[in-house]
């Protein structure tokens, strides 16, 4: 959640970095202006005229990226969206005013400063300046329909000579501000797309952490029920024949809860504890079965301080005593877990085939583990399955956190 705040928070400075620069680029240019000799009521009224076209864009921006985007857009209302969009540029672009130029006297609208070719552009605007000032046309008023300067001059044939500085008629600045309203528009979508990618990817990641939270909490609870049951009877038979392994058993089996119900819930484990819960589920399980079923472990004797996912490999061994073990013939459960090289961690289940392999292949907990593996280590890990006549073995390989 921290990260999907500083994301919020990246992209509205970029929102407002973007705005706060094009609200001052007039007050950039008027600032260069007044070395070009514009006086501070000139550039006031550049500035001022400026301001009043860039206000419907941003309005503009603040309507798509705050109601149109999240409310329409986003929650697929394609047709919704598009009316909409389409109506706030067309009223947007309606309502910017005209260029600024036709508020300025008419010696800054004619080619006088063109036909001043050599000179310093500086002194013929201070030139026409005082010479409006003289005639009284200083208060860049709008020119009225029966201004002389409107009248277009004829050339000789009754021809009309070209104005030096044509204003374009509305049709044609109508039009590009709606060019420029889409381009603000699509760049505004395409900001709101990528940061929206991250949060969504974000999330992703939160629900699959979570999903992988929610599965280790189910493979808490996957050790069988009935295997503390026939390990109680077991102890309780045991109570009469070994007094003292039976009170060391009830010991080992408070370990082996304690581990499951509270150590487990943490995110990773010490090695050594989960080959401790390991020792202890296998000690406790060779008390319900015979003496021809052959159960070994062989685990290492120096476990090193490192960190693994807790409680993957258990379901592997569980499925081993389930499936691998048969009252009628001789079985065995071999485990084995040793140290590799490049910080690698080798897990070997074997056992026999008591019964079906592919009930075994599809066994409680094996689907969970391979989803676990995939979230936890991506392609970094090794899981094979080999099934024969008599034996079913698992290898599983996994780097060591």
């Amino acid at each position: 959640m921290e990260r999907l705040r500083k994301q919020q928070l990246l992209e509205q400075s970029i929102y407002g970095a973007i705005w706060t620069v094009i609200f001052l680029l007039p007050l950039i240019g008027g600032y260069f202006a007044v070395s070009g000799g514009l006086e501070k009521e000139e550039i006031r009224v550049i500035v001022h005229d400026s301001w009043l076209s860039i206000l419907p864009f941003f309005v503009l921006f603040l309507l798509n990226n705050y109601g149109l985007v999240p409310y329409f857009l986003f929650k697929k209302k394609y047709w919704q969206y598009i009316i909409s969009l389409a109506f706030l540029i067309s009223t947007a672009c309606w309502v910017i005013p005209g260029p600024s130029m036709q508020r300025f006297p008419k010696e800054f609208r004619y080619g006088d400063l063109r036909k001043g070719k050599g000179k310093s552009q500086r002194d013929l605007i201070i030139k026409m300046r005082e010479k409006a000032r003289q005639e009284e046309s200083v208060h860049w008023e709008a020119p009225q329909a029966n201004d002389p300067v409107l009248e277009k001059p004829q050339r000789p044939g009754g021809f009309p000579k070209p104005t030096p500085y044509p204003i374009p008629p509305f049709t044609i600045r109508y039009l590009i501000h709606c060019v420029i309203a889409f381009l603000m528009v699509g760049f505004n979508i395409a900001v709101k797309l990528f940061f929206k990618s991250f949060r969504d990817e974000e999330m992703l990641k939160e629900l699959e952490h979570q999903r992988l939270q929610s599965e280790l909490q189910y493979l808490k609870y996957q050790i069988n029920p009935h295997f503390f049951m026939n390990t109680l009877n077991n102890i309780h038979a045991l109570v009469d024949i070994d007094t003292g392994k039976a009170k060391s058993t009830i010991v080992e089996l408070s370990k082996l809860m304690r581990y499951v119900l509270y150590e487990a819930s943490n995110k990773t484990i010490l090695l050594s504890r989960e080959v401790q819960f390991l020792e202890n589920y296998v000690t406790l399980m060779s008390l319900r079965y015979p003496e021809k079923v052959s159960i070994e472990k062989n685990f290492p004797l120096e476990v090193p301080e490192v960190q693994i996912p807790p409680l993957l490999f258990i379901s592997f061994v569980e499925n081993a005593f389930k499936h691998g073990v048969s009252y009628r013939k001789e079985s065995f459960v071999h485990v084995v877990m040793q140290l590799e090289e490049g910080n690698r961690l080798a897990f070997r289940c074997t056992n026999s085939t008591g019964t079906s392999s592919d009930e075994q292949h599809h066994g409680i907990g094996l689907e969970n583990i391979r989803k676990r593996l995939r979230l936890l280590f991506g392609n970094d890990y090794t899981l094979s399955i080999t099934e024969e006549d008599d034996k079913f073995d698992v290898l599983l390989i996994i780097p060591l956190l």
